[in-house]
């Protein structure tokens, strides 16, 4: 298949819930007035499974592709595949943006300075000097928890139904403050903490909450990073409880604004993506 026109794409299995390419071409459409070289560049949705993530990596580089997003399951599969890693990839262990190179692709994630951005603005404060619980462990994760240590927080809490990669989490994190413990296996946690789900439950309609309600109504603010057409069953819950709460569209907004950054050197306006996104 030939892409004549510059091109972004998102990657992932699975791929049909992403709002990625609505919130990017809503950006791009706004910013052709100003930047007239963008009026022809598209943001694509592509499911690629995980065994052909290497051989599509290759592909992409050569079709006119100037930047892509890697969603489930792809984002600790393509740290081998990348040329370079930016320093934030390194330490998350995680990578969400591609940047086309000479040679190849260069690694960067920005899902951990979304997922603060987004806090903020949702909480009103971010996580210096807050309790944190993350559910999961996987490449978004690991970001946040990378950018949770960065930005001081209390304590940090890696829950997730392996426990073993969980652990393998907390070791590469190396910090007193980080503990490991098995998704079932939580007892309590500190009044006020911050819950992030990074789990995928929640993409689904009839998914299970990622934690037992009775721990959900200690938290002083619930992140859900998942999101879809319908309200996930952790965002039922937190408002049923009068809990402060997002869900992961937020992140997504601020994750792509830096991505685009980095593919464009243009910040790009934050409210046709908003709009979008159907964002409350």
């Amino acid at each position: 298949m030939d892409f004549p026109n510059p091109c972004f794409a998102v990657l992932g299995d699975p791929i049909g819930h992403s709002l990625s390419p609505a919130m990017h071409n809503a950006a791009l459409q706004a910013l052709t007035q100003n930047h007239p070289e963008l009026s022809k560049v598209k943001y694509l949705r592509l499911h690629i499974k995980p065994d052909e993530l290497a051989k599509a990596l290759a592909v992409l580089r050569t079709k006119n592709f100037i930047g892509l997003n890697l969603t489930v399951p792809h984002k600790i599969a393509a740290l081998a595949l990348v040329k370079s890693l930016s320093p934030e990839a390194k330490k998350a262990e995680s990578v969400n943006t591609l940047v086309p190179t000479q040679d190849g692709w260069a690694g960067h994630t920005t899902d951990g300075q979304g997922f603060i951005e987004a806090l903020t603005e949702y909480s009103g404060s971010g996580v210096t000097q807050k309790d944190v619980v993350i559910l999961g462990a996987g490449g978004a994760a690991r970001a946040i928890a990378a950018a949770c240590i960065q930005a001081d927080c209390r304590s940090l809490m890696i829950a997730n139904r392996d426990i073993t990669k969980a652990k393998n989490l907390v070791e590469s994190l190396n910090d007193r403050r980080v503990s490991a413990v098995g998704l079932k296996e939580i007892g309590t946690i500190q009044s006020g903490s911050i819950i992030v789900n990074c789990t995928t439950l929640g993409l689904k309609p009839d998914d299970e909450l990622p934690a037992p309600e009775s721990l959900l109504k200690h938290a002083g603010f619930i992140f859900d990073t998942t999101y879809g057409a319908h309200q996930t069953s952790l965002i039922k819950v937190a408002n049923q409880l009068g809990i402060k709460s997002c869900d992961g569209r937020s992140m997504l907004r601020w994750q792509g604004a830096l991505a685009f950054k980095l593919w464009t050197g243009i910040t790009p306006p934050h409210e046709p993506m908003r709009k979008a996104l159907g964002e409350k």
